[in-house]
């Protein structure tokens, strides 16, 4: 399952495995152009191109979800907006072994963070010459741990904008390691890009900023006034220490 697949084969961390595998499934895509050329590169693929919300990520699925729910190898999320209700309404109807979710690094654990759904988003995001300039996109790893966690997934790696978790069934897979992995200490060795936050409040939330109640207004008053800065309305966040 790829949900953000672009056209499958251009920075799309699917391509080599879905090719060497011979790999069938669904991916969700919302611009044409991509959704043909995705459809030609990999055929064994069903592409739907529309875009993805929670209210009908499950009907994208079609097939795939079952009851008991089906298992899949992969599920990947990376649609740069409201990443993780889309992921919560995925993990609630099918099993993965592995997810593969784009993760917001400018905010660091334990903060979590999530862009929530609202219709505009995308678009708005979209406008942005340089997406790089956007902070409110996806959502934080400590989201993702915590909400993984609830599903039986255990926290593997992170690093750039992607993390990685497997289902707790395949844990025997990762020895002599014994995940879940501390995110901690995970994104303390990653490289940290900047997402339209200033590098040094993502260093300050980290470093310096031992309690946590002190840290949320800040963090909250950065959104908000970001919104308000550079948006026409305030998009829904959800955010928890």
């Amino acid at each position: 399952i790829n949900i953000g697949a672009h056209d499958g084969q251009n920075d799309d961390p699917l391509f080599e495995y879905a090719t060497q595998a011979g790999a069938i499934g669904v991916a969700v895509e919302r611009d044409p152009e991509r959704c043909e050329r995705h459809r030609q590169a990999l055929p064994n693929v069903r592409v739907a191109c529309e875009a993805v919300t929670p209210q009908n990520v499950l009907a994208l699925m079609g097939e795939l979800v079952t009851e008991p729910p089906t298992w899949v190898d992969v599920l990947k999320v990376d649609i740069d907006s409201y990443d993780c209700p889309v992921l919560e309404e995925l993990l609630g109807a099918v099993r993965a072994r592995v997810v593969l979710v784009e993760a917001n690094p400018s905010i660091p654990p334990p903060y979590q963070w999530a862009m929530l759904h609202h219709p505009e988003l995308w678009d708005f995001f979209n406008s942005f010459h340089s997406p790089e300039e956007v902070p409110i996109r996806g959502c934080s790893l400590a989201y993702e741990v915590d909400l993984l966690r609830r599903f039986g997934y255990d926290f593997v790696a992170f690093g750039g904008h992607d993390a990685i978790f497997t289902h707790s069934s395949v844990r025997e897979a990762w020895h002599p390691l014994r995940p879940p992995m501390d995110e901690f200490d995970c994104y303390n060795e990653a490289f940290i890009a900047a997402n339209g936050i200033p590098i040094g409040k993502t260093r300050r939330w980290f470093f310096e900023m031992n309690d946590t109640q002190e840290a949320l207004p800040e963090i909250w008053a950065f959104f908000v006034d970001w919104m308000q800065a550079n948006a026409q309305r305030l998009f829904p966040f959800a955010l928890r220490g």
